[in-house]
Order: C-alpha cells, then sequence, then structure tokens
C-alpha cells in the first residue's frame, strides 16, 4: 500500500474516533449493564488528577478513649476529674477529644441515650443489638465494640447468633452444622415455599427439615430428620467473647414434636421435647463453668424453624451481631409484630444500633429514590420503638463508596444524599446519629482507605478489612463513651 493511502486511511481513523468522542457524552451510553465511554478531548490532552481525601490525620489521631481518662465523680467543683494516662498533657487529650466525630442528637435523642446509661449501671444485663448489612458480617466492627464494652461493664460470650451461619470467616466463634440445614432469609430472595412472616428478630430462621405448607395437613411420618451444630470458640476471638455463660434458643412452627439434646464437653447436659404447633417458644438453662463450646441435636419428622440461639451470661453486657447482607435495613415492618414483639421482649435489648444505607446505593438513580428511602427506613425505626419503647437507638449510616468511573475510583454521586436522609430519620425520630461517612474523611475518602498501610478497605472500594473494621469500631465506641462520660459529670 502507498504512503499516501497509509496516511489517508489513518487520518480517517482518527477522524472517526474524533467524531465518535464528540458525540459521547462525559458520562457514557448505557447498553443494558453496561456503560460505554470514550474518552473526552480535554482526557486525551491534559492528564486530570482525581483528588482523594487525605485521611492521615483521622488514622493518625485513633486513641482509645478508656486509655485516657478516668473520672472521679467525688469531684465537687467540676463533677468530674479528668486523669491522664502517663505521659499525656492535658492539652493534649483536649485535642484528641476534639478529633473524636461525634454522635449527633436531639435533646430526646440523648435523654434516650441516658436511659440506656443508667441501665449499664441499674440492670444485672444489659442487650445491645447491632443490626447491618455486609459490612458488619463476620463479627466485624461490631466484635470490637463488645469487648471494648465487656471489658468496661462485663459479660461474655458472643450473643445471639443464626442455627445456621450463611458466612464463611467469623471472628467470634467456630460454627459447624450436620444435616439438611437451609436458612430462610425474609429479605432477597424470599423463599415462595415460605407462607408466614414469622422469621424472628434476626430477619431469618434456620430448618433442618423442609419447610411444611401451612395450609395442608402434615402427613409425614416416615422420614425421621437427625441433625447437629456445633458452636465453639474462636482462638482469633477477643477471650471474653470465648467463655459462655447462659444458653437460650428460640424457636417455633415444628408440625411434629423434635427432640432436643444439649451436650457440654461431650456430655448430655440437656434433654428436651419441642413440642408441635407452637407458634413461639423458647429453650434456656445456665452453662457450666468454663464453658466454650456447646452441640445441639435434633431428631424428629420435621424441623422447628429456629429464630437465633444465644450464648452470653446473666450479667453485664451482651452484644449482638445481627449482619444481613444485601439488606437495606427495611426488613423489620416485614415480619410479623407480634411474634416478633414475644422475641423482642424475651430479649429486652436497650440499645440497638442500625447500621444500613450501603446497599441501596448502586440502585439510587435520582432524588425520588432517596427521598423513598429516607421515609421507609424512618418506619422501620419507629415500628423497633413501638415494640421496644424503652430502648435508645443509634443509626450509623454507609461509609464512603467508590464505584469506578473510566480508569477512576469516586464516591456515589448520591451518597451524601442518601446519608443525609438517614441522619434526618434518625433525628426525627429521637435517635443518635453517627456519620460513618465523615467520620472516616467524606467525599472521595475511600481509595485513601484502600491504599493505606496496612490496608484498611478491601480493594473492591467497599468493604473495611479487618484493620479497618477494629479503627471504625475504635471510632465509634470513643464516640459512645464520650456520650458516656459526659453523662457521668452531669449533675444527678
Amino acid at each position: 500500500m502507498k504512503p499516501s493511502k497509509i496516511l489517508l486511511f489513518t487520518l480517517s481513523v482518527f477522524l472517526l474516533l474524533a467524531g465518535v468522542m464528540w458525540i459521547t457524552p462525559a458520562s457514557g451510553v448505557k447498553i443494558g449493564s453496561f456503560t460505554f465511554h470514550m474518552p473526552t478531548f480535554s482526557e486525551m490532552l491534559i492528564h486530570e488528577k482525581t483528588d482523594y481525601a487525605d485521611v492521615s490525620e483521622i488514622i493518625g489521631t485513633q486513641f482509645d478513649i478508656d486509655e485516657m481518662v478516668e473520672l472521679d465523680l467525688d469531684d465537687e467543683t467540676s463533677g468530674i476529674d479528668t486523669v491522664l494516662a502517663p505521659n499525656v498533657h492535658r492539652a493534649s487529650y483536649d485535642s484528641l477529644v476534639a478529633s473524636i466525630y461525634k454522635i449527633e442528637m436531639t435533646d430526646s435523642g440523648r435523654i434516650n441515650l441516658h436511659r440506656f446509661f443508667k441501665a449499664l449501671h441499674e440492670k444485672p444485663q444489659v442487650r445491645i443489638m447491632h443490626y447491618g448489612d455486609s459490612q458488619i458480617e463476620g463479627d466485624r466492627i461490631t466484635s470490637f465494640i463488645r469487648n471494648k464494652l465487656q471489658v468496661k461493664f462485663g459479660g461474655t460470650g458472643p450473643g445471639l447468633r443464626p442455627a445456621l451461619q450463611p458466612y464463611d470467616y467469623v471472628f467470634s466463634a467456630v460454627q459447624e452444622n450436620s444435616g439438611n440445614w437451609k436458612r430462610y432469609p425474609i429479605y432477597g430472595n424470599v423463599d415462595s415455599l415460605v407462607e408466614h412472616d414469622r422469621y424472628g428478630v434476626m430477619g431469618a430462621f434456620s430448618r433442618f427439615a423442609p419447610v411444611v405448607s401451612d395450609s395442608l395437613p402434615f402427613l409425614n411420618d416416615s422420614v425421621l430428620y437427625q441433625a447437629e451444630l456445633n458452636i465453639s470458640k474462636s482462638n482469633i476471638a477477643y477471650k471474653l467473647t470465648q467463655n459462655y455463660e447462659h444458653f437460650s434458643m428460640y424457636y417455633g412452627n415444628a408440625k411434629s414434636d423434635v427432640d432436643m439434646q444439649l451436650l457440654v464437653k461431650g456430655e448430655v447436659f440437656l434433654s428436651k421435647t419441642l413440642p408441635k404447633n407452637l407458634n413461639y417458644g423458647v429453650v434456656e438453662c445456665d452453662l457450666p463453668d468454663s464453658t466454650d463450646k456447646i452441640t445441639v441435636r435434633f431428631s424428629g419428622y420435621d424441623s422447628p424453624d429456629i429464630y437465633g440461639i444465644d450464648l452470653s451470661s446473666n450479667k453485664g453486657v451482651v452484644v449482638d451481631n445481627i449482619a444481613l447482607r444485601g439488606s437495606s435495613g427495611t426488613i423489620f415492618t416485614k415480619s410479623d409484630y407480634v411474634h416478633s414483639l414475644k422475641m423482642y421482649r424475651d430479649l429486652n435489648p436497650e440499645l440497638f444500633i442500625l447500621q444500613f444505607g450501603g446497599n441501596v446505593m448502586p440502585y439510587i438513580k435520582d432524588e425520588k429514590a432517596i427521598s423513598n428511602y429516607g421515609r421507609w427506613f424512618k418506619s422501620q425505626i419507629e415500628r423497633l420503638q413501638q415494640q421496644c419503647p424503652e430502648a435508645a437507638f443509634i443509626v450509623i449510616g454507609p461509609s464512603d463508596m467508590s464505584t469506578k468511573e473510566k480508569d477512576k475510583y469516586v464516591t456515589y454521586s448520591y451518597l451524601p444524599d442518601v446519608v443525609a436522609v438517614l441522619k434526618d430519620a434518625a433525628l426525627s425520630t429521637g435517635c443518635g446519629y453517627w456519620n460513618m461517612y465523615e467520620a472516616m474523611g467524606g467525599f472521595n475518602s475511600m481509595p485513601s482507605w484502600v491504599n493505606a498501610e496496612p490496608e484498611l478497605a478491601r480493594p473492591d472500594y467497599v468493604h473495611f478489612s479487618p484493620q479497618g473494621a477494629k479503627l471504625v469500631g475504635n471510632m465509634f465506641y470513643n464516640a459512645l463513651i464520650l456520650e458516656y462520660n459526659n453523662f457521668l459529670a452531669e449533675p444527678n
């Protein structure tokens, strides 16, 4: 081919590409689930650097508030005497406390939170239920908060757990099941065979026999189902989490009697027949000293719906990790009100922590969707407040989350708006609100966490790493205990 023809062909290709670049919007053209992008002329000629938030100061100023201050309520002048840890000056302490991203509250929210703080002093056992999406699964974030509170106020055990653990990695305990177990959640892909909405307070129940229709007579008397579950300490769990003092199992809806045995240290410790056609029931007992493993065996022609197993102490703080992967936090109004109320009354939570918002980000397309989500989430808070009117509530909004635009990771465009509607839902219902998005650095901060040394967030630019989860847990704990210290400092 002649050089002139090669040059003409090359120029034609360049002109064609320039024309496509000219007519293609900067946001790209969506084709199904794929978005077609072309670089703009400015991107071709000028290298634009994406500015990521500088989080070095946020990370560098983290500290343990419990090691920084002790409270002496006998000081009559100020009501509080700050005794600093060795080699820490008062000015240094004040600057560190100033770096805490505080829980936002109205006056009613503060009254509600102070009721929780009073319970820490007046009640033998105080339960905190930490609900969240995949950001807390595997007991991430929760385990750190639980350990700090149990060290400070007493308590042992991991709290409420599903009978079938849906996550591979769980920090607080090792769980194994044998038999044909299946988990039935109230969110996501809801099993159409489930004809009721009695899912318990964990948003899911587990069974070792197939679901049986509520509208048909139960005819199975030939297939005997046998199953087992084991929960034992994890060697990477915090020490207090490894000690089980009390066992409770919440169940119901079996179509035939089921024999249950609880084994402790290899010996049968409790035998029980779970009665058929019971809407809701509880099996519970105190466990021998130094129990760090339990086995539950079942035998029957049907399975009960098992709503949860609680391993905790009779005194101190219990913190439940209830991770709902894929949930936006709008499950509470879907479940049977009276059925859930029975379980909440047995558990008697003093504080709810609701950590949601991340799962709606890929699907939020306009302001109307944001407004709808805020309204739906507010209705969830109101439902829980109806069922547990004495409990306090803290809402934790989503972290920064990045989506890939061409070759850059940037914050989802509607994420600050979702943060805003969750904050409004929390404050308008008398809840506290902890803004995790701003606490970690705000807009375009997630890439800085991903690229930190060691990494504080995963390469999916959504989830924290174990180190990052611990850091965020510490940030929230410091904010909570700062409010507790302020509560102690107030005159009675």
